[in-house]
Order: C-alpha cells, then sequence, then structure tokens
C-alpha cells in the first residue's frame, strides 16, 4: 500500500553499512539520490508524492547522514558501486534514478558507464556544468568547502536559516530536513555528519569529471530539471548551466531539458510539488 510515511531501514552493501528511508509505493523502482553533504531528508516532501507511479527508496550515501563514514571510497566508480549494490540487494530491476545536484552527477555516471542497467534519469539542477575546465582546484575547494559551523549552537544556525530562506519556506519540515546534515551533542551544538575530508574528496571527484565525455554514453531516457531565479541568479553561472544544457541536448539520445523558473538549488524543499509533477509526467509519459 503506498504511504505518505517512509520507513527507516539499513542494509549492508561492500562492506558498509547504509541508512535509507523507503516510502514503498507502487510503479517503477525509484531511487532518490541526495547531493553533496545533504542526506536522504531533503526527499522528506517529494517522496510522498510520488508512491502512487512508483516504489520510492532514498539512502543516504557513503559518508552522509546516518551511513557509515569510511576514511576513503569517494570518486564516482566506487560510490556508484553502493548504489548499484543497494539497487540489487533491495532488487531493484531497470530503477529510475532521481539526483539531486552531486547526485545528479552520480546518477549520470551510472547511466553513463551501466547502460544496460537504468530504466531512467532524472537530474535535478546538476551534472551539467565541468567545474574542472571552468575553476583551478584551488578555486573549487575555496568556493564549495563547506562554511564553519562546526560547533555552533543549534540556535544560532537557526537564526542563519532564517536570514537565507526565502519567505514562506521554513516549515517544520524544511528545518528537520536541514538539520538531518548534522549531529546534535549534549550541549545543543551541531557537527556536519559528512566528514571534512571526505567532503574534499568529493569535490576532487566532482572537479575531474568531465559530463559531456557522459553525455555520449546515456542511453536511456533523461530529463533534465536545471533552475533558474534570473533576478537572482549570479549571469555567469547562469550562462554556464544554460551552456552545459544546451550540451546536453544535443549529446544525449532521448532526452527534455525543462528548466525550473524562480526556485533556488535546493528546489526539493522550495517547491516539491512541481518538482513531484515533472517526476511523474516522466514516469508516466516517457517509459
Amino acid at each position: 500500500m503506498a504511504s505518505h510515511y517512509a520507513i527507516d531501514k539499513t542494509l549492508t552493501v561492500n562492506d558498509l553499512r547504509f541508512h535509507y528511508r523507503d516510502w514503498g509505493g507502487r510503479g517503477w523502482p525509484l531511487l532518490l539520490l541526495h547531493g553533496l553533504a545533504s542526506t536522504s531528508h531533503i526527499w522528506d516532501l517529494v517522496a510522498p508524492l510520488l508512491v502512487e507511479d512508483a516504489k520510492v527508496i532514498a539512502p543516504d550515501m557513503r559518508g552522509h547522514g546516518q551511513s557509515d563514514k569510511p576514511e576513503g571510497g569517494y570518486e564516482f566508480k566506487t560510490i556508484a558501486g553502493d548504489v548499484v549494490g543497494i539497487l540489487e540487494a533491495l532488487k531493484m530491476k531497470h530503477p529510475v534514478i532521481v539526483g539531486h545536484s552531486w547526485g545528479a552527477m552520480l546518477g549520470l555516471w551510472i547511466a553513463a558507464n551501466r547502460a544496460d542497467f537504468l530504466g531512467g534519469l532524472v537530474m535535478v539542477d546538476g551534472g551539467l556544468v565541468d567545474m574542472g575546465k571552468q575553476m583551478s582546484w584551488a578555486q573549487t575547494l575555496e568556493r564549495l568547502s563547506p562554511p564553519k559551523l562546526d560547533g555552533i549552537p543549534v540556535e544560532e544556525f537557526r537564526v542563519r536559516i532564517i536570514e537565507r530562506t526565502p519567505q514562506g519556506l521554513l516549515t517544520p519540515a524544511v528545518e528537520a530536513a536541514i538539520l538531518s546534515n548534522f549531529e546534535i551533542d549534549t550541549e545543543n551544538r551541531i557537527h556536519p555528519r559528512l566528514p571534512l575530508a571526505n567532503h574534499e574528496q568529493i569535490l576532487r571527484s566532482m572537479w575531474e569529471q568531465r559530463v559531456a565525455e557522459q553525455f555520449e554514453k546515456v542511453a536511456c531516457p533523461t530529463l533534465i530539471l536545471p533552475v533558474r531565479w534570473k533576478e537572482k541568479d549570479d549571469p555567469a553561472r547562469l550562462a554556464l548551466k544554460e551552456q552545459g544544457a544546451a550540451q546536453a541536448e544535443e549529446l544525449i539520445a532521448d532526452v527534455e531539458v525543462t528548466w525550473l523558473e524562480d526556485t533556488i538549488h535546493d528546489v526539493p524543499i522550495q517547491k516539491p510539488h512541481m518538482l513531484a509533477e515533472h517526476i511523474q509526467r516522466f514516469l508516466r509519459e516517457r517509459l
């Protein structure tokens, strides 16, 4: 029976324990992949909207959330092996992967390198730009390293969230999804769940990734959902994303690009209904 509530479960793949959230559902096997330094909870508002069309699972990837945190293995090939192992353990055949941000890059890598494995791919605001061609490794570290939040009080962090969140967005469910990225100690201070050294390993793999080379190898139906907010986006960064989307349209054999307008990068928690509608349409019309 389809459920609006997730059951938290664990399984062991590649000698690591993975936490995942299972909403049940019926239809296509659907795996939701979170972004860098995020967790499966980023999908808490979207997943319940999909259970009439799909069997919905969202794992915490290695190093993230409540899953194990080894010191190594953060390149795309190894983490893709984790994803494939999870799907095989759960007997999810010809699944659709929906990836957000880094999760979109990971889904792209799997679609390109395991062409016989996926039934479809949805890339949500990620996987379109070659970071290594746009900036040096030093610049990447400077711009994309996580903010220094380790040890700050929860209430101080909440103030920062309120200051940076569009008006009306910060519901209890959204706050819970954001706070899931951190452990809270007995003194009510936060600590990122993803260790900095592991964060930097993932950044390096993203910096080294060449997305255009992956585009050419993707055979499954693909939906690309980049976001833009022209009044607020940095024009140079938006231009790079638009160029990447055009390149994907040219190189991926079966692809549709639909821009999500006037929204932020974390669209799964800002406009979950809009995002879910696009995913549902893809499942119903393209597969």
